[in-house]
Parts: structure tokens; C-alpha cells; sequence
């Protein structure tokens, strides 16, 4: 009896345990070797993905910079090219306003001739 009973302990339940136990302990030493140098390559993908964002942020403010003087320049030649335009046509105006009168009068004057044969 004493062999059966071997058997069906090396056979029964309780070497399903003590296998059961050795496969977790191999699965925990091959989990404890190789998730650290998984997690260490994630994190360093991380740490280079955040270095090239950074100069991404860095990249896009140098040229929000450089847009900003670009309009503020555009703005002071518009500016300019408009103060020219008043400086020109200020006196054109004055111009106009006395052909304008000129015109009328002499208008007025055709009229009184034509009425006054």
C-alpha cells in the first residue's frame, strides 16, 4: 500500500501543487529579469519622446517670434504706405475742391450768358 499510495501522491494533487508552485516560482525569476528592462526601454522612449516634444514647443515659439516681428513689420510699412497716400491726396482734395467751385461757377456764368443773349 505504501507504493500506491507514492503513486498517487507523486501522480495526485498534491504534485500538481508542488508544480504549480515551481512554475510560478521560474515565471516570477523570468518576470523579475525581464520587466525591469522592459519598463527601463518604455521610460526611455518616454524620456525621448518628451525631449522631442520639448524642441517641438521650443521650435514653434521661435517661429510664433519671428511671425509676430514679421506682422509688426508688415503693419509699420502698411502704416507708412497709408500716411504717404494721405500726404498726396490732402492736396489733390483742395484741388478738386477748387475745380469743383471753379466748375460751377463757371456753369453759373454759361447759364446767365444763355439766358442773357
Amino acid at each position: 500500500m505504501e507504493h500506491d499510495s507514492l503513486m498517487m501522491m507523486l501522480t495526485g494533487p498534491v504534485s500538481a501543487l508542488a508544480l504549480a508552485v515551481a512554475m510560478l516560482w521560474g515565471i516570477g525569476r523570468l518576470v523579475s529579469k525581464y520587466v525591469p528592462q522592459l519598463v527601463d526601454k518604455h521610460l526611455a522612449q518616454i524620456d525621448e519622446q518628451i525631449a522631442a516634444n520639448k524642441q517641438m514647443v521650443e521650435r514653434l515659439d521661435q517661429m510664433r517670434d519671428l511671425m509676430s516681428v514679421h506682422q509688426t513689420q508688415q503693419t509699420e510699412v502698411t502704416r507708412g504706405a497709408v500716411a504717404g497716400i494721405h500726404k498726396r491726396l490732402n492736396p489733390i482734395e483742395r484741388d478738386i475742391s477748387d475745380m469743383k467751385t471753379y466748375l460751377k461757377l463757371d456753369q453759373m456764368n454759361q447759364q446767365s450768358q444763355q439766358q442773357n443773349p
